[in-house]
């Protein structure tokens, strides 16, 4: 057997030899190679017992047919490989295209939606920040305080000089007030007790930039508010037509993140203007003596001079008095109004007593 395949891979094919006039044909064999076969008949194509030519032919004709017929499988294989790669082809086409059509509608869609909620937020900033109209009507109605105070000093003058006695020296503090009542004689301004505390004397500056020397009515130093006026016989007409009395509002109502306006006398440089929000409600503080109340948390900046004056919302009504911030590296945006509902329980208390409280 191994002979014959040897013979049929280096020998001439049937079609080839001249010998060979078809597989019924006559072929010469050598003896010697007869010989080397050795193998026992065989049957050929029709069953019958063949001599070693006749299985030779046989043999070959019968590779010959394999080789022939293993042609058209490879083509057929390669074409399913062609075919199976167009086919991905165009599937993976086909959803890229789905794909990118998706995309594109949902990021028109997209654009277009942030176009609008970028034209709404744009509105409601411009609402928020643009408090020109609020200051200018609450502007006239807060007032800069000076309080002139003399105390007492002790320095290496007194403590050689004067039998260890301390010396006395004048100091000056600023704050805010608003105005909330006018009467035929006078003018009211609620502020801080803070603000007036220990005061030898008192001023007050109007939005018109006069001056004028104002007295203490009274104050409650538990709730840190207080009352002054201003004599209005001492009032230009000038300075009466640049004021007014402020319009109080309700701060029951207040809402957390409403906005809000802190208007006062900043560092004593003239009256200022911040905008915030009301952070939170009810904040409980408790004051150096140990006493606590509930305030208007809000993160407008209130800054030392602030003190005294207003806060208002968008409406331009006042609905707290500022009076404190927590001043820390640590701390930012926190500032303390008290309640316009609590001071004008106060302010009434004060203005029936006439003391201080």
């Amino acid at each position: 057997m191994y002979f014959d395949e040897y013979r049929f891979r280096s020998g001439p094919s049937v079609d080839d030899d001249p010998t060979l006039s078809g597989l019924g044909g006559e072929r010469t064999t050598s003896p010697q190679m007869e010989s080397q076969t050795g193998s026992p008949p065989r049957m050929n194509l029709n069953g019958q017992v063949g001599d070693s030519a006749s299985r030779d032919r046989v043999s070959r004709a019968q590779a010959q047919g394999s080789v022939r017929r293993q042609a058209p499988r490879r083509k057929s294989r390669w074409g399913r490989r062609v075919a199976g790669v167009v086919l991905c082809a165009l599937l993976f086409g086909g959803v890229a295209g789905m794909t990118f059509h998706g995309t594109t509608a949902l990021l028109s869609d997209g654009s277009e939606s942030t176009g609008v909620v970028a034209t709404q937020l744009s509105t409601a900033s411009a609402t928020v920040l643009d408090v020109s109209g609020i200051a200018k009507n609450t502007l006239p109605s807060v007032v800069s305080i000076t309080n002139t105070s003399v105390k007492e000093v002790q320095d290496w003058f007194s403590f050689f000089y004067s039998g260890g006695a301390g010396r006395t020296q004048e100091s000056t503090s600023v704050g805010s007030g608003v105005l909330i009542q006018k009467t035929d004689d006078a003018l009211y301004i609620v502020t801080n007790y803070h603000v007036i505390q220990d005061a030898t004397t008192l001023s007050a500056t109007f939005a018109d930039d006069q001056t004028y020397e104002a007295q203490l009515v009274g104050g409650d130093k538990a709730n840190d508010i207080a009352v002054i006026k201003v004599p209005l016989s001492t009032v230009s007409a000038s300075t009466l037509s640049a004021i007014q009395v402020a319009a109080a509002g309700d701060s029951n109502a207040l809402e957390v993140g409403q906005p809000v306006v802190a208007i006062g006398n900043a560092l004593g440089y003239g009256q200022s203007v911040t905008t915030g929000v009301v952070s939170a409600l009810n904040r409980t503080l408790q004051s150096s003596d140990g006493s606590s109340a509930a305030f208007i948390q809000t993160d407008a900046a209130i800054n030392p001079g602030n003190s005294g004056g207003a806060l208002v919302n968008m409406a331009g009504e006042v609905i707290g008095i500022n009076t404190a911030k927590l001043a820390s590296t640590e701390v930012e945006g926190m500032g303390y109004a008290i309640p316009m509902a609590r001071v004008a329980e106060i302010v009434g208390q004060i203005l029936a007593r006439n003391t201080v409280l």
